[in-house]
């Protein structure tokens, strides 16, 4: 029988500084996620000593991690890196924060994403006129688009363009989205503007789902598909109306998951990472990737899918639906999927290293 993996973690808080220790501190803690690791004690545990360590998690929210403390993490790991596993490396930080930098490795690597274009402020501000007829080729070419800052998430920071959008309308919002960059820049130097393709999956009665599935390692861990007819949406914005497009989609899904599996591994390893919740469209069957975080931790970590009335509706009708989409159940038992999510890094390390 294999020892206890030991797992230190290591954050904007957590690993550094005072109380760096206590759980409390790990960023992004998910609901009952601090009990899933006590429940796996049979197999690991966290340890306060870096060097002692089997493998560390780097512990940040994408959106509010700053280049210093990206440094201040990154001057911890260096001295081990070739040492001890480490997932989510700080290294590979701008593969997923940055959505062009993401868009552009999987270009390279021949996974399908939106089309774009990124432009840096400093080189755009003096010849404004001739940007802003790019974006309008751009838009000319797709009908709709997206114009965002590249490393904002929750819809801030973007707008859509259409057709219609005049050509005073677009340098409007480029020049707001020029300000919020500079501001962003003084932190996180990585921020551009960027056009994107606006992706259009919907179907006959004006749906679009958006499918999810959480990557560790070389394994699938857990996946959801959420559903609505807005253009920009959270799992949150599903309602009772929703539940049984959300059903189906979720049956349907894990018909799926087998045939979509290697293009999703090989969707998050394009990025260099071990982790993470990688989101896609899909269009005849074929994903289009859009996004990866690796810290997932939302609103439907938190509270479950959709809004208070579709919760309800999720849980007294768990009897009925458990056996036709157990994806979703298994992602609200949270205390015991994080104890699986713990005991499968015990697992992974245990296959692949000597402990």
């Amino acid at each position: 029988m294999h020892k206890k993996t030991k797992i230190y973690f290591i954050g904007r808080k957590q690993g550094i500084g005072l109380r760096k220790y206590r759980l409390s501190h790990l960023e992004n803690r998910r609901k009952l996620e601090a009990e899933g690791l006590k429940n796996a004690y049979e197999k690991i545990k966290q340890v306060r000593l870096i060097q002692n360590a089997d493998v560390i998690w780097v512990r940040v929210r994408p959106e509010f991690t700053t280049d210093k403390e990206r440094n201040m993490i990154e001057n911890r790991l260096k001295k081990i890196r070739n040492k001890i596993l480490i997932i989510n490396d700080i290294s590979v930080f701008e593969n997923y924060d940055c959505k062009d930098s993401a868009f552009n490795l999987w270009n390279e690597n021949g996974v399908k994403c939106p089309n774009y274009l990124t432009f840096e402020l400093q080189k755009v501000e003096n010849n404004l006129d001739q940007t802003i007829d790019d974006i309008l080729s751009f838009l000319k070419k797709y009908k709709k688009i997206f114009l965002r800052t590249n490393n904002e998430t929750a819809s801030n920071g973007i707008s859509i363009l259409t057709s219609k959008s005049s050509k005073n309308e677009i340098q409007s919002i480029f020049l707001s989205l020029a300000e919020r960059c500079k501001i962003h820049q003084s932190e996180r130097k990585s921020t551009r503007i960027m056009a994107v393709e606006f992706i259009n999956p919907r179907d006959n009665n004006g749906f679009q789902d958006l499918y999810r599935a959480h990557i560790l390692f070389d394994k699938i861990i857990s996946f959801y598909a959420v559903t609505s007819k807005k253009d920009v949406f959270h799992n949150i914005d599903m309602t009772i109306e929703d539940i049984d497009r959300f059903i189906m989609m979720n049956e349907k899904f894990q018909n799926k998951l087998e045939f979509l599996k290697p293009k999703i591994i090989r969707a998050t390893e394009s990025l260099k990472c071990n982790i993470g919740a990688i989101e896609f469209f899909l269009i005849n069957n074929e994903p289009i990737f859009i996004e990866l975080n690796p810290m997932w931790g939302g609103h439907a970590s938190k509270y479950g899918f959709g809004d208070q009335s579709m919760q309800n509706y999720l849980i007294d009708n768990r009897i009925n639906l458990e056996n036709r989409i157990p994806n979703i159940y298994n992602f609200m038992d949270r205390e015991l999927y994080y104890k699986n999510l713990f005991e499968y890094i015990h697992d992974y390390i245990s296959k692949t290293t000597k402990l």
